[in-house]
């Protein structure tokens, strides 16, 4: 049923634009036939890297570190289970947290399951500035975000 018919017949009250129903491959091809003449073949990137390889001028080089969605849990603790309860583990939710699976613990330094303690965070900036000498990056990119994965939980100062 069209939505026109549905306004009309039953709500009574549509009076918007006309709704163009599209199918996914109409969709795209209506997406590709806007972009831009110089992308529009899809061949823009390759076209930059042979500008690039044509041009023989030496060219400078920048290092850089990127740091993204580091998810820092100030509640992490070690030993906490890595499987629980709760939306949210490696980290003390009471009681009711132990056992899930006793094997399965919050490591030291952090678990692939969890977000990552303080310290470790703390720990890799300072590796970083310690051994500036050595990597001689030229800037570093903060990206993603960085509160743990206990949204509900957080408070407008620990966004800040």
């Amino acid at each position: 049923m069209s939505p026109d018919r549905i306004c009309d017949e039953f709500l009574h009250v549509c009076k918007g634009p006309k709704i163009e129903e599209l199918s996914a491959n109409a969709y795209v091809k209506k997406r590709l036939d806007e972009k831009p003449d110089k992308i529009k073949n899809n061949t823009f990137l390759d076209d930059v890297y042979k500008q690039i390889a044509d041009d023989p001028s030496a060219r400078e080089t920048l290092r850089s570190i990127q740091f993204s969605d580091l998810h820092i849990d100030f509640m992490y603790q070690e030993g906490a289970p890595t499987e629980c309860n709760f939306p949210i583990c490696c980290r003390d939710n009471g009681p009711e947290t132990y056992p899930m699976n006793g094997d399965k613990v919050a490591g030291k330094w952090g678990d692939y399951e969890c977000d990552i303690p303080h310290k470790t965070m703390k720990n890799m900036f300072e590796w970083v500035a310690n051994n500036q000498d050595e990597l001689n990056i030229d800037f570093i990119t903060w990206t993603g975000d960085n509160s743990a994965h206990n949204v509900w939980d957080n408070t407008q100062e620990e966004i800040t």
